[in-house]
């Protein structure tokens, strides 16, 4: 029996702590992607089902036939990496929320803000700067830049999505992230790399 053509790997969560440790993968095809187990555990269709409406929530993804994908038509893949493993860490019993586009810096109390300015673009702008406390929008607008993989603008702090749509969603997700881009990228790579040999997809994932 032929294997059916579910797309190309791009992410996966070895260990998913919320439910029996399988592991869940993202696969994409034609712009869309599938979340998706080989694990056979009950109940575990009902766990994908949730990973894959809470990137619709949380990262603004829209459902497309049993996958997901971007309103704008493009396949984002950084960022859509991202919104896969926020869903996963998501623990179930929460609520799911649309993220906002303000986040407070713990570091210097300063409110770092992503303000849409059409075409896809958005400004960082930062409150609360002081000569102590220089604005950190700079630097979160290049921490957005390089989670998601965004254009950078005439000035430092405004950056685009090369589709040219608004994703706020998306934006709104990544914005705490991108307060501490390198350890955001330190965990995750951490997360992905733990337990890879032994997860149950690795295993029981057909070749080819």
């Amino acid at each position: 029996m032929p294997v059916p053509n579910i797309g190309t790997r791009v992410e996966l969560v070895p260990m998913d702590a919320h439910f029996e440790e399988i592991s869940i993968g993202l696969y994409v095809r034609d712009g869309a992607a599938l979340v998706h187990t080989y694990s056979p555990k009950p109940c575990a269709r009902e766990r994908i089902a949730f990973v894959a409406r809470a990137m619709t929530v949380l990262g603004g993804l829209e459902p497309a036939g049993g996958r997901v994908r971007f309103p704008c038509g493009r396949w984002h893949a950084a960022a859509a990496k991202r919104v896969f493993l926020e869903a996963c860490k998501h623990d179930p019993a929460a609520p799911l929320e649309t993220p906002g586009l303000e986040v407070v810096d713990r570091k210097t109390g300063q409110t770092i803000a992503a303000r849409p300015l059409g075409a896809g673009a958005y400004r960082v702008e930062a409150g609360g700067v002081s000569a102590e406390a220089p604005s950190r929008a700079p630097a979160v607008a290049r921490g957005l830049a390089r989670l998601a993989e965004l254009e950078a603008g005439d000035e430092p702090e405004v950056v685009a999505f090369p589709c040219g749509r608004t994703h706020d969603a998306l934006v709104g997700l990544l914005l705490p992230r991108a307060l501490n881009v390198r350890a955001a990228l330190r965990e995750e790579e951490a997360k992905a790399t733990r337990g890879v040999l032994v997860s149950p997809g690795a295993r029981e994932e057909p070749a080819g």
